[in-house]
């Protein structure tokens, strides 16, 4: 499953999202999928993981109204869906280990997360779209406590059906003093004008070179950009921070590269409305030879740059290859 993540942002908090693409069925008219060049059936959300920090108890939240996100699911296959979405708790195989380490527990209740929608009927390319509604519990003992809350969507026919999971990292605030200061900060804040997303959210790099300068965009013909969906400018910190201190965990197979290997270009960036921005990543390997052969994952954290601001980051991932 190809995930990326989202980190929202309450004045010192966050949303992130990863993408998330179900498994994909077989269709009953495979000549219809070769003239469409569509999957012959399958679903797709840009809601993959969303995190969310800072959360006031006895507070209740709309994720579109923070960040002007709701979920998402798109029909990628080529025939219409029946398509259901579900809260529910998630078993302990479904929080990894590093959000384990970083104090995620199952949410105790699938209350705490109610949908605006949750069936729908999903023509061939076109998207289902739900309000997230959070509540909290006005319960102090949750102060400083994190739960994982977790979100199905499926089809639901009479043949081989898919389903793609979200999940949502709920993080409470440290205490009544840090909840009453995050809402007295979030006033001065701006809501649904950082409509932004990367694209893509992950690159591979193979072969990549020790002891050269790699300008990934002018060398891979392609890169991560920054885009912009809203009609304002908006400004945005992009910096490099090591894959373990992130929610996203290592990639099988892969190590965290150092950091100060991969530099970006300036460190905020403005994005015009309607438009693109390209963050200018430099991948630099020293020449080391124990290096020769390895696999090594870089992460990029992209957020508002006005920490009054309340909206999402993002993490894009950077695979790079190491020529033998």
């Amino acid at each position: 499953m190809n995930r990326v993540t989202r980190h929202i942002a309450l004045l010192g908090g966050l949303l992130m999202v990863w993408p998330a693409v179900a498994a994909e069925q077989k269709s009953a008219d495979p000549v219809a999928a070769a003239e469409t060049g569509k999957a012959p059936g399958g679903i797709r959300t840009d809601f993959g993981d969303v995190q969310i920090d800072n959360l006031g108890i006895g507070r209740t939240y709309n994720l579109r109204d923070l960040a002007g996100t709701p979920l998402k699911v798109t029909n990628t296959g080529v025939e219409t869906v029946n398509l259901l979405m579900t809260v529910e708790i998630p078993t302990e195989a479904m929080i990894t280990a590093n959000r384990k380490e970083l104090g995620f527990k199952p949410v105790p209740s699938p209350d705490w997360v109610s949908l605006s929608q949750s069936q729908f009927v999903v023509p061939s390319g076109e998207s289902a779209y739900s309000d997230v509604i959070i509540k909290i519990p006005d319960d102090k003992a949750l102060y400083g406590k994190k739960f994982q809350v977790s979100i199905y969507s499926r089809t639901n026919g009479t043949g081989l059906n898919v389903g793609v999971w979200s999940h949502l990292m709920l993080s409470i605030a440290q205490s009544d003093a840090v909840q009453k200061e995050i809402e007295k900060n979030r006033q001065r804040g701006t809501v649904g004008t950082m409509d932004y997303t990367l694209l893509p959210d992950k690159l591979v790099i193979e072969n990549a070179p020790l002891g050269h300068a790699v300008d990934i965009r002018k060398e891979l013909k392609r890169t991560i950009m920054l885009a912009n969906s809203g009609a304002d400018p908006i400004k945005l910190r992009v910096k490099t921070v090591p894959a373990t201190d992130t929610p996203l965990g290592l990639q099988s197979g892969f190590i965290a590269g150092n950091p100060e290997w991969l530099t970006v270009g300036q460190n905020v960036v403005t994005v015009e409305g309607s438009s693109f921005a390209d963050p200018k990543l430099t991948l630099s390997l020293p020449k080391d030879p124990s290096l020769a052969g390895k696999k090594l994952m870089f992460t990029i954290k992209v957020e508002p740059a006005d920490p009054d601001v309340v909206g999402v980051t993002f993490y894009g991932k950077i695979y790079a290859e190491v020529a033998p």
